[in-house]
């Protein structure tokens, strides 16, 4: 069994692997599967809350989509592309989290980092092929989870 709260140092591993295979995916197919510590995250999540994970999801293709319709006003590119793509992921995370703290009060403990990762996804979903990121990420998503499940099944990891 999974425990639903890690420790810091397990969690903090979760992050290092998700690096670790972010590089070497980026270095291997030139794609940035989301973010440099997004997959770690992600993995994280899965670990702990599959909802968190899921509403991610959500967030991360809402703000693509207003990534899209604000580029149809706005000249975006660079550190400007990057500043308006993160605020708004924050913007509609913090309006989803306002909209469901009375329903899911557990929810929103302690998820500092969900508030940025959308935003990270949405960025490279902009900059590269969609698809090559979704897959990308999903890929290197997917092999930090199993690292950190395997250890953790394996009692290998520290838990809570």
């Amino acid at each position: 069994m999974i425990p639903a709260h890690l420790t810091a140092q397990t969690a903090a591993l979760g992050i290092a692997l998700g690096l670790v295979f972010s590089l070497v995916c980026y270095l291997t197919t030139n794609l940035s599967p989301g973010g440099m510590i997004t997959p770690g995250w992600i993995a994280l999540t899965l670990v702990t809350d599959v909802r968190m994970a899921g509403l991610m999801v959500g967030v991360a293709g809402a703000t693509y989509f207003m990534t899209k319709l604000l580029q149809r006003t706005v000249i975006l590119y660079g550190k400007r592309l990057f500043a308006a793509v993160v605020l708004c992921a924050v913007v509609i995370q913090t309006t989803v989290m306002l909209a469901l703290s009375h329903e899911f009060p557990l929810l929103y403990t302690s998820q500092t980092l969900g508030f940025i990762v959308p935003g990270l996804v949405s960025y490279q979903m902009v900059r590269q092929p969609m698809a090559a990121t979704v897959i990308s990420t999903t890929a290197v998503t997917l092999a930090t989870y199993v690292v950190l499940v395997s250890g953790l099944l394996m009692g290998a990891l520290p838990t809570a």
